[in-house]
């Protein structure tokens, strides 16, 4: 088949890109510039001549590349489909149904009716998106453990590494707490964390944290494999690549995930909510480092039952070729003269 993926959130598309082709399919990643993605919705629409001039293009384009199936990433941006009148595979991925605007909704509720299949990518977005697709799936996202592996044993190291963003959304005020518990009962235990986010200064100023620059994806399995133990999000319940990414390294990964039922097996977080239960956690791993490296090696092998790359890619494909088939159906007969 001929496959199109659209607009690569967190390598998500690029990551099945390269399992579909594994499989035998010809995939084209197609990554919209998204002018104005970072503007307050309320002035959003001053560009939307320019956006409408880049979806033209883009469904000039997949029509052009004579497509059998377009998997599309973010909700909005099935419109695409709705405005090209082609069939597609509609992925959801986070904040593009957890922050619905007034602006976004009309498009967003449109774009899940008309999809040929509906996916999401974290077992939170069930809540937002099952109303207007029950059929929708849980899609696990696929971790690449060819590329994010252990370089380095987890008891090799009693540092931490701080892996999401810096931001309200990830829960960084309680992050922020545990790093300063652990700047009080446990200085000599260091924190790495990256740069960027809303709480990057509170988090600068805390003599037990390092702030690096971030880095381009294919360098992060040496900076997990460098620390010991890695702290993720606490406040959705839920995790995103870089956790998973972290346990592909072999790590143990400090996080609060609350779904039960969403995986065949519960993953081996060390679960946690707040600043207290975070700095509990981190001082007993750094404490016991065959802890950290039966936990690390418990998390990779899971993450590779779990978040399967080809498994995941499989998925996809069924879609496609149902997603498909699905238009030849509906496509009407041609009427010879």
């Amino acid at each position: 088949m001929r496959i199109a993926e659209i607009n690569d959130i967190a390598s998500v598309a690029s990551d099945l890109a390269k399992g579909l082709r594994a499989r035998g399919h010809e995939v084209t990643v197609i990554q919209p510039r998204l002018v104005g993605g970072s503007l307050p919705w309320m002035v959003k629409p001053v560009v939307g001549p320019v956006r409408g001039v880049e979806w033209a293009q883009m469904i000039h384009q997949v029509h052009e590349g004579n497509f059998d199936a377009v998997h599309i990433h973010y909700a909005y941006l099935g419109m695409l489909g709705v405005l090209g009148k082609f069939p597609y595979i509609l992925h959801c991925h986070g904040s593009d149904v957890r922050e619905i605007t007034p602006f976004t909704r009309p498009m967003i509720q449109r774009a899940l009716r008309n999809a040929g299949k509906v996916f999401y990518a974290t077992p939170d977005l069930a809540a937002y998106v099952l109303s207007e697709r029950p059929d929708a799936e849980f899609l696990p996202n696929p971790v690449d453990a060819d590329l994010f592996r252990p370089l380095e044993r987890a008891d090799a190291h009693n540092s931490v590494f701080l892996c999401c963003g810096l931001a309200d959304i990830k829960g960084a005020p309680r992050l922020l707490d545990a790093c300063r518990r652990l700047a009080l009962l446990r200085p000599d235990i260091k924190i790495t964390a990256i740069a960027g986010g809303d709480y990057t200064p509170e988090f600068a100023a805390l003599p037990n944290v390092t702030l690096v620059p971030h880095r381009e994806r294919t360098r992060l399995p040496e900076l997990i494999s460098q620390h010991g133990v890695v702290i993720g999000q606490v406040l959705l319940g839920v995790v995103g690549m870089a956790e998973l990414e972290s346990m592909a390294c072999a790590r143990p990964v400090i996080a609060w995930f609350n779904h039960r039922g969403a995986y065949t097996e519960f993953p081996p977080f060390v679960r946690a909510v707040d600043g207290f239960d975070i700095a509990a956690a981190v001082i007993r791993l750094v404490d016991d480092g065959a802890e950290r490296q039966r936990l690390g090696e418990a998390s990779r092998e899971w993450v590779q039952r779990e978040h399967n790359l080809d498994d995941v890619a499989g998925r996809v494909e069924r879609a496609a070729f149902e997603v498909a088939a699905s238009s030849q159906r509906q496509r009407p007969l041609e009427v010879s003269r």
